[in-house]
């Protein structure tokens, strides 16, 4: 983890009621963000690259990659 005070988290998961569920909870946390989210593994190891993250929350199996 890096010096920021806030915590830059990634959401994984193929099913977007399931990604928004948790970014709601999250959101309520001033000391946490939800930077981006992905719905596939493809698309979370690009948002990985693309954003300085701290934590993912991923889903263990997705469609194509997990």
């Amino acid at each position: 983890m890096n010096d920021r005070s806030t915590i830059r988290v990634l959401l994984a998961d193929d099913h977007a009621i399931v990604r928004e569920g948790v970014r709601g909870m999250l959101d309520a946390e001033p000391d946490i963000a939800v930077v981006a989210d992905a719905s596939s593994g493809s698309a979370a190891i690009e948002a990985v690259a693309a954003h300085d993250v701290d934590v993912v929350l991923m889903d263990l199996r997705m469609p194509r990659m997990d």
